[in-house]
């Protein structure tokens, strides 16, 4: 049974599972903003769920929707698109008091990422607040569908593949809470897992976000 998880691991990796494997996302309908989304909750009680319109574009450029749900002790929470830590879009997020703070990063080695103007964010007033315990970001982000370039090549979302995106978290507060660009340190804790993309798509996606 290891061995058999394992190797669908490796293929949804590599972008070569179709939908014949288990994924760890599962179908969510969200109240607040009317769509349903793919849905995953971390060992640390982190949500992270995403949505995309139905059908999506022949080459692949189209918003995303991403949601976070997490403790609010956490000193940032990170979202990779790509399903690694470099060269691909990332999303970073923490609380600051009452507020949430999103930050467009990408990561060319192994330190604080500088920002991503290339990866654009509207965070929506549906669907992002704080409470006692939490916080919950739920932004539009145009640039996370695709990316790369003519010589290295594209990457892409496409729900009728498994696709394998990656988080992490650290339990250490940003340097400066308030500020988006703020340097931050290294993650205590990360993890990669299986979406199936195709649960997340919105026949109305884009009338929808546009409301909110």
């Amino acid at each position: 049974m290891q061995l058999i998880q394992s190797v669908a691991r490796v293929a949804a990796f590599l972008g070569l599972a179709r939908r014949q494997f288990e994924p760890d996302s599962s179908p969510y309908e969200d109240p607040e903003t009317g769509l349903t989304f793919a849905s995953y909750t971390s060992d640390r009680g982190i949500t992270f769920r995403v949505a995309i319109p139905d059908p999506v574009p022949e080459d692949k450029v189209f918003d995303t929707l991403l949601q976070i749900v997490a403790p609010k002790e956490l000193g940032w929470v990170g979202w990779a698109w790509g399903g690694s830590m470099t060269y691909n879009p990332l999303t970073v997020v923490w609380a600051d008091g009452d507020n949430v703070v999103l930050s467009s990063r990408i990561a060319y080695g192994y330190f604080s990422p500088p920002e991503n103007p290339d990866a654009q964010y509207t965070v929506l007033e549906t669907g992002t607040h704080v409470n006692e315990t939490h916080f919950q970001v739920t932004a539009k982000c145009t640039g996370c569908s695709r990316w790369g370039d003519e010589d290295t090549g594209y990457t892409e979302l496409d729900p009728a593949y498994q696709t394998t995106f990656a988080f992490a978290y650290s339990e250490t507060p940003v340097e400066t809470p308030s500020d988006p660009a703020s340097n931050f340190g290294i993650h205590d804790s990360l993890g990669h897992p299986i979406y199936d993309l195709a649960t997340a798509q919105n026949a109305n996606f884009d009338e929808v976000v546009g409301a909110l």
